[in-house]
């Protein structure tokens, strides 16, 4: 795969980019979360599955494509970090194109306003999301 894992003590689930993606990552950022601020949990699973259910919707995924999810707590963040092999999208520049029968762009509005996008990078067939949310207390 062209996308090189980074190992961090976290939690990193690898799915197939399918109809089961998106529920078993939402779940898996759930119980990853069950610890931390009931606000902070609920947040992450939205951007979760904001992210994930964009990508399975509107990016020309390859077949047989994998989405990396990792997630971890440092430095007073919860951070997350999004592999895919989809066309390069950077959701720091594009403009959420309203679509009022879907919800009218909000998605992606949520996640740039309950996160904080450190990074994006994207090369051949990997797109890197790299993100993180406050620590509410």
């Amino acid at each position: 795969s062209p996308c090189n894992r980074v190992n961090v003590a976290t939690i990193e689930l690898n799915v197939p980019a399918d109809a089961a993606a998106m529920p078993v990552m939402v779940d898996a950022a759930r119980r990853f979360a069950a610890d931390l601020p009931a606000l902070v949990g609920v947040r992450l699973a939205i951007i979760v599955e904001e992210l994930v259910s964009n990508l399975l919707d509107h990016a020309a995924l390859p077949a047989q494509a994998t989405l990396s999810l990792q997630l971890w707590v440092a430095d007073g963040r919860l951070w997350l970090r999004l592999v895919d092999p989809a066309p390069p999208f950077d959701p720091r520049m594009a403009a959420p194109a309203p679509v009022p029968a879907r919800g009218g762009g909000a998605g992606l509005a949520l996640v740039r306003a309950w996160a904080e996008i450190h990074a994006y990078d994207c090369s051949p067939g990997c797109n890197t999301l790299l993100l993180s949310l406050a620590l509410l207390e």
